[in-house]
């Protein structure tokens, strides 16, 4: 199969109209310098007017979105419509990683560990929201339901001075906000590729927490790609990881985002189903350390587009 995909036209998809645009570009413009250095027939192209006849020149998509129109399973609806196989998870899987608030549920649901939390609607009384935050001991994590690269998101440590303000920065990017506890502890990025887990990396931003200037700025975050787990830690956040990509039904790649406290327990912040490709970008880095190539990566995830439309 690998030798055969030269003979296919891929279309690398990026921009598109979300906040995570410029992301996306830098994610599209890496997975096509790497194709079209090793001798592919390769397009890039944006979600623009252009879009449905570009389809007509490729035979596979490579979707390199992020956030809304991209990443939650409208693009990849219209690339079903379309009849053209493309890389990453299907519609639900994408649709339901990306809203916060429901992968949430179904996590809770499937007994995996998440931080306490609560759900703010624009619009919201106030003081009813302060009386639902009673359950929660600050400090809290805010964060747009529906949004990625943290944008929006905050860290709130005195909810009289902070939490206002903090709320009305994340509303600015969706109507619903997910208010949790900020679980004290080491922030592993566990990748999942294929069917299988490839391997964690630990972070440790110089910010308060993971923020967008963090992950997009050289030296914002120390990382850590053989962090000093346990085995007992390892296999905690290995298998929170797996089980999280099999409950939403992910295909490629993705990456969970845990929190593994002082206690060894692995939380869930969310998943990703379709994470950057780029330079300072996690997966590709974890991948590396397990001596696969950013272009043998890049191959890989086209292969398996392929062979999920082989199969359909």
């Amino acid at each position: 199969m690998r030798d055969n995909i030269k003979n296919f036209r891929i279309g690398v998809l990026a921009g598109g109209r979300s906040v995570e645009r410029e992301i996306s570009i830098k994610t599209g413009n890496a997975v096509f310098n790497t194709l079209k250095a090793n001798g592919y027939n390769v397009i890039i192209f944006d979600l623009d007017e252009n879009f449905a006849e570009n389809l007509k020149n490729i035979d596979v998509c490579f979707i390199a979105l992020h956030g809304t129109y991209g990443e939650d399973g409208r693009v990849q609806g219209a690339l079903d419509v379309f009849g053209v196989p493309y890389t990453g998870s299907g519609v639900l899987a994408s649709a339901l990683a990306m809203d916060k608030i429901k992968s949430k549920a179904l996590f809770n649901f499937y007994g995996l560990k998440t931080p306490q939390g609560i759900t703010v609607k624009r619009g919201e009384n106030e003081d009813a929201l302060k009386k639902k935050l009673k359950q929660i001991e600050p400090p809290y994590f805010i964060k747009p339901n529906s949004s990625g690269s943290s944008i929006g998101c905050g860290i709130v440590l005195d909810p009289e001075k902070e939490l206002m303000n903090t709320l009305n920065n994340a509303f600015k990017y969706d109507d619903e906000i997910l208010i949790e506890k900020n679980i004290k502890g080491r922030e592993i990025q566990f990748a999942w590729a294929f069917g299988k887990p490839l391997g964690c990396v630990e972070v440790k931003p110089k910010d308060f927490f993971y923020s967008y200037d963090a992950k997009y700025t050289k030296g914002k975050t120390e990382y850590l790609v053989n962090p000093e787990l346990t085995k007992e830690e390892y296999a905690e956040c290995e298998s929170a990881a797996v089980r999280a990509n099999e409950i939403i039904g992910c295909r490629g790649i993705s990456r969970t985002d845990i929190i593994l406290s002082g206690e060894g327990s692995a939380y869930i912040l969310e998943l990703n189903t379709l994470p950057g490709l780029m330079e300072l970008s996690l997966v590709p880095m974890i991948a590396g350390n397990k001596g696969i190539s950013f272009n043998e990566l890049v191959e890989d995830i086209i292969e398996d587009a392929i062979l999920k439309k082989e199969k359909q």
